[in-house]
């Protein structure tokens, strides 16, 4: 007797492909005794399309994430095979017929899953095209018994997924390798030619990027985990690949130094270019020969993020806990160093004139008080309380002095974390903390520019406090981007948030007006000019995401608006000083914060409600 099957189909806003992915599943040559579609608080017309088919439509109380969706389709279902089916492919017609017919010639075999077809399900361009290629490449070269499974496209006996357990649900992304983590050591899984879905893949190059960075965090600690137990886990890129774009960005910086270096760099580039040649023989096939340079241009980008991810993952794994303290702190030293290592002796001398006393306490002074309200503003959306959020407040500051833009909310989650809060809510803090100071810094830097334009901060600051939900809409557009879920902030939380990050720019920019003033400049000229150069300077420096704090950048920035109402060379002395005078004021206040804070006893976090 032929086991009975249920397809499931997760889906979120996928309007566009779902209507096509239930038309395939009922025009199966193997019929399905049941479908059911989980929609996962969709914005689109998921739900309407859904109900034009005769399947069962659950809907999730709150957007939970793939895992979610997967888990509430299994305990829904009856069948004796589930298959799982993302909501944007489209099964050939045997996929079912195949799946129960491998399972049923093969009772060791427990879970069994497919190829992505060479075509994609809806042509948009040349960017889904070298997704889409590259997906049915490597799964193809793979096909056989693995130790891996994804779910896009898979039967498994229900015995064996109650066995395995279910999704973990707080994953978003990868919750298939940590799956495979605990399908592989009860049964085995097959990757067969005989199951093909047409997939609907990204199609821009940048959330393609962000999707791989994002992916290949977990990736690295769950492939080095299946390593340490002995189980090959099963890899979309060639090693040999990996190994010579990680050799060829090491040798870069070396090559632009050292020319004959160049030539090493080109070699382990053509290395990267031919470690895999059977794909680029399937590119010319189905594209032309002419698409192969781009399709390794745009691999060559995929395999940069594919490091940058496992490498922040790596880290993340390694520092997460009784290291990642002591690394923040250490950076901001080292920033310091770098700091007084040119221009510090001549403007420490400066700074150190008895007659400069006041104004060097004015500037100290101003820096911590718009620290502070700074640190104000970010608690109006993170549910943490007490020296706990002061501290993870503080350690994400000093974040910024390692490189790349990723650490301050490594910094945030990790610590959220062991205050028990989840890790979406504290990605959602910092997001939203992140987008009120840059906009709130922008609109407080065009004071730095003479004429009308003060007018403008005048009106930006108007608009923020009386529609504060239109950053609401800006944060939720780049959420979705990101593939994020965001919950948007009460207006009156968003309206007290605007006024404390306005205030603190305007407060913190006085510190750099004091530095002006001791230097020279007019008090009443140089105000508004040094305020806004602080904050704009600032936001410039955060967008350089190479540069740690911005070094160089905001130091540029600095110096070229106070070039208006100081000497070139004052004005370079101006940024230095006020790289001195913040970064003291940091890591001093940081430092006091983790002291203070590791005397409150353990699990006294002061949890509230984001949005009471």
């Amino acid at each position: 007797m032929s086991p009975t099957v249920s397809v499931i189909i997760p889906n979120h806003n996928y309007a566009r492909t779902l209507r096509r992915c239930l038309e395939s599943v009922y025009a199966q040559t193997h019929p399905p005794d049941e479908v059911i579609v989980v929609d996962d608080r969709s914005t689109d017309d998921s739900r309407d399309i859904a109900r034009g088919f005769p399947c069962r439509l659950i809907e999730n109380p709150v957007n939970g994430g793939v895992s979610v969706s997967r888990n509430a389709g299994a305990a829904a279902a009856t069948g004796d095979v589930l298959f799982f089916l993302d909501s944007d492919e489209a099964l050939a017609p045997d996929a079912l017929a195949n799946a129960v017919d491998i399972l049923d010639r093969h009772p060791e075999i427990g879970c069994v899953h497919g190829l992505i077809a060479p075509e994609p399900l809806i042509d948009d361009g040349p960017v889904e095209w070298y997704r889409t290629l590259h997906s049915y490449w490597w799964r193809r070269r793979a096909v056989g018994l693995g130790q891996t499974a994804f779910f896009a496209q898979a039967a498994i006996r229900r015995s064996v997924f109650e066995a395995a357990g279910p999704f973990d649900e707080s994953l978003r992304d990868s919750e298939d390798l940590e799956y495979s983590e605990r399908l592989a050591p009860i049964t085995r899984i097959l990757l067969t030619e005989r199951i093909v879905a047409a997939h609907d893949e990204v199609s821009r190059l940048g959330p393609l990027l962000a999707e791989q960075f994002r992916r290949s965090q977990l990736l690295a600690r769950t492939v080095f985990g299946a390593r340490r137990k002995g189980r090959a886990s099963l890899t979309a890129n060639r090693p040999l690949g990996i190994l010579a774009v990680a050799a060829a960005t090491a040798s870069t910086p070396l090559a632009v130094l050292r020319p004959p270096v160049a030539a090493l760099t080109a070699l382990l580039l053509a290395v990267f270019a031919l470690a895999d040649p059977g794909q680029l023989r399937l590119v010319a096939r189905y594209k032309g020969a002419r698409f192969v340079p781009f399709f390794l241009g745009v691999s060559l980008l995929v395999h940069l993020a594919l490091l940058a991810g496992a490498a922040v993952g790596v880290l993340r794994t390694v520092l997460r806990r009784r290291w990642l303290t002591p690394l923040v702190v250490l950076a901001a030293l080292a920033g310091l160093g770098f700091a007084l290592r040119r221009d510090g002796p001549a403007a420490l001398a400066v700074l150190a004139r008895p007659d400069a006393l006041p104004l060097c306490l004015a500037a100290v002074s101003a820096n911590l008080a718009g620290l502070l309200i700074g640190m104000l503003a970010w608690r109006v959306l993170v549910p943490i309380g007490g020296l706990t959020a002061g501290r993870i407040f503080f350690l994400g500051q000093l974040g910024k002095y390692l490189p790349g833009r990723v650490w301050g909310v490594v910094t945030h989650v990790d610590l959220g974390r062991r205050s028990g809060v989840p890790a979406e809510r504290m990605v959602t803090a910092y997001v939203v903390s992140i987008a009120l100071t840059i906009v709130s810094g922008a609109l407080v830097g065009l004071l730095a520019t003479p004429g009308w334009w003060i007018a403008v901060p005048v009106a930006g600051l108007a608009v923020c406090l009386v529609r504060p939900q239109l950053l609401n809409r800006v944060i939720a557009r780049v959420a979705r981007l990101a593939k994020r879920s965001v919950t948007p902030v009460p207006p009156g939380r968003m309206r007290l948030a605007v006024s404390l990050a306005l205030l603190s720019w305007l407060v913190s920019g006085l510190h750099l007006w004091a530095v002006a003033v001791l230097l020279g400049a007019d008090p009443r000229s140089s105000a508004a000019v040094s305020i806004g150069a602080f904050a704009l300077a600032t936001v410039a420096g955060s967008l350089s995401i190479i540069a740690p704090d911005g070094w160089g950048v905001r130091e540029v920035a600095i110096s070229t608006a106070l070039a208006t109402v100081l000497p070139w060379s004052a004005a370079g002395m101006a940024a230095v000083a006020s790289r001195l005078v913040c970064v003291l004021v940091e890591v001093t206040v940081s430092l006091l914060v983790v002291t203070l804070s590791r005397t409150v006893r353990s699990g006294d976090h002061h949890v509230q409600a984001v949005h009471p």
